[in-house]
C-alpha cells in the first residue's frame, strides 16, 4: 500500500541526526530520499562503527534512503547536483555556515528556478542573533538551554541526544505543513528548525514567566550572574532556587519509589489522584487532604512524607504496587531499563520495533515508523545505505550519460561501492 509521500522527491544533505532523521520519517513515509554524502560519508557512518562504514549511530537514522556519495568541490559534479536539486519537492539540508551558498545550493538562488520548491534547512541557534553563524551539538544546546538535570555535583548530559531528535520531528512536521499549503497556494517555501528552539519547546512547561507568581526569576537571576565567581556551589545553587521558587505538593507524588524489588514510577499530581494513593499506599498527608494549609517547612514535610511512603512501598513487590495502584486508577508503571524495551510484550504487540536486513551486517532490529496510519501506513521499507550504493543511478537520473559518469569515478570525484 503506497505511503502518505509516495511520488514525493526529497533530496537530504544533512548530518549527524536532525536532518537526517527527518529525512527517514519522510522515507518511512514513501519519499523516495537521496542523500548526499562526502566520499568519506556522513560523520555517523564511524560513530560506534561495526564494521567500516558502518556505525551504529548511521544506521538508526537513514533507512529507505539512496546514497549519493560525491565530492561536491568538483565543478562537473556540483552542478549536476544543482540540477538534481532543482527537480526535488523538498530539500533537506544541515549545511556548514555558507557551505550552501559556495554551491549554488542556498534558498534564494533555488526558488528562483524553482518556485515550489520546499527548503527545510536545520540551525544550532537560529538564523538571526549574535550566535547565528556558531556550531551547535545536542549537548552543547542541552548547556546553552538549561536543559539539563542539576544535581549538587554539577550538571548531568542528556541520556539521549533528544534535543537534535526533537528538532527532526518539528522539521518533518514542518515539511508536511509546507506541503500542504503547496498544494494550496503552488508555492514553496523556506522554513528553519533551530535546536534552540527544539530545546525550548522541550521545556515548554517551565519557559514561560506568569508576572503575578515568578517574580522570583529575576532574583535568581541575578544572583546566578555573581554565584559561581563569588565561591558558590552548585549544591548553593540548587537551595537558592529552592528557597526562592513557590513550594508544589511533595515530589512523592511524581516521581520513582522504591520498592522491595525495584523501582516503580507514580504520577499522580491531581488531587484526587492523591488522595486515592494516599488510601491504597497507606499515609496521610494533609497539605494534599486539607487545601489551604501549608508546613512551616516546606522541605523538611517534603523529605519526611518521601521517606515513610517509601518505607511503606519496600514492603511489597513492584507487580503488585503497580496492579493496586492501578486498580485504584493511578498513573504507574514498573521502572524499566532500555535494554528491557526491545524484549517488552507491550512494545512487540503494538508493532513498535521491527526487523530489517541489512546488506552488510545481517539482522536488525530498529525502532519502527512512529505514527500509525489506517489508510497510508508508514514503513521501515530498507535498511540504510551502503556509502555510495546509489551514487551510478543517481547520476544517470539527474542527466549525465554512463560515460560522464565513469569518468567522474575515474578521477576519484564521486564514490560507488
Amino acid at each position: 500500500m503506497p505511503g502518505p509521500f509516495d511520488g514525493l522527491r526529497v533530496i537530504e544533505f544533512g548530518r549527524f541526526i536532525a536532518a537526517p532523521y527527518c529525512g527517514q520519517l519522510l522515507a518511512d513515509g514513501g519519499a523516495d530520499v537521496i542523500k548526499v554524502e562526502s566520499l568519506e560519508g556522513d560523520e555517523t557512518r564511524r560513530n560506534g562503527a561495526i564494521v567500516p562504514g558502518e556505525g551504529r549511530q548511521f544506521l538508526n537514522k537513514n533507512r529507505g534512503k539512496r546514497s549519493l556519495a560525491v565530492d561536491l568541490s568538483d565543478p562537473e559534479v556540483s552542478s549536476a547536483v544543482r540540477a538534481l536539486v532543482l527537480s526535488m519537492d523538498v530539500v533537506v539540508a544541515n549545511f556548514r555556515p555558507g557551505q550552501a551558498r559556495r554551491h549554488g545550493l542556498d534558498y534564494e538562488s533555488l526558488s528562483r528556478a524553482n518556485p515550489r520548491l520546499i527548503y527545510a534547512e536545520n540551525t544550532a541557534y537560529g538564523r538571526n542573533g549574535p550566535m547565528a553563524d556558531a556550531p551547535g551539538m545536542d549537548v552543547v544546546l542541552a548547556g546553552y538551554s538549561g536543559l539539563l538535570n542539576i544535581t549538587a555535583d554539577g550538571p548531568m548530559p542528556p541520556p539521549e541526544p533528544i534535543i537534535d531528535y526533537t528538532a527532526g520531528l518539528l522539521l518533518a512536521w514542518g515539511v508536511s505543513t509546507a506541503l500542504y499549503n503547496r498544494e494550496r497556494t503552488g508555492k514553496g517555501q523556506r522554513l528553519d528548525v533551530a535546536l534552540l528552539q527544539a530545546a525550548l519547546v522541550l521545556q515548554n512547561n517551565h519557559i514561560n514567566h506568569v508576572d503575578v507568581i515568578d517574580n522570583w526569576r529575576e532574583e535568581f537571576v541575578e544572583y546566578l550572574k555573581h554565584a559561581f565567581a563569588g565561591g558558590a556551589s552548585w549544591a548553593d545553587v540548587l537551595a537558592k532556587r529552592d528557597e526562592l521558587q513557590p513550594h508544589v505538593p511533595a515530589r512523592v507524588y511524581y516521581g520513582f519509589l522504591r520498592t522491595s524489588d525495584g523501582m516503580i514510577s507514580i504520577a499522580a499530581m491531581a488531587r484526587p489522584l492523591r488522595m486515592k494513593m494516599m488510601e491504597v499506599v497507606g499515609f496521610d498527608d494533609r497539605w494534599s487532604r486539607e487545601p489551604g494549609w501549608e508546613p512551616e517547612d516546606a522541605r523538611a514535610y517534603t523529605a519526611a512524607l518521601y521517606g515513610t511512603v517509601e518505607e511503606i512501598l519496600r514492603t511489597d513487590t513492584t507487580e503488585n504496587w503497580h496492579r493496586k495502584l492501578s486498580s485504584a486508577g493511578i498513573p504507574c508503571g514498573p521502572m524499566r531499563l532500555r535494554e528491557q524495551l526491545l524484549d517488552d510484550e507491550q512494545v512487540r504487540e503494538n508493532g513498535f520495533v521491527v526487523r530489517m536486513e541489512h546488506a552488510t551486517l545481517g539482522g536488525l532490529t530498529v525502532v519502527a515508523p512512529p505514527v500509525a496510519f489506517s489508510e497510508t501506513p508508514l514503513a521501515a521499507s530498507t535498511a540504510s545505505p551502503q556509502l555510495g550504493q546509489h551514487t551510478r543511478e543517481v547520476l544517470l537520473e539527474s542527466g549525465l550519460d554512463a560515460g560522464t559518469v565513469d569518468r567522474l569515478a575515474a578521477r576519484g570525484a564521486i564514490r560507488t561501492p
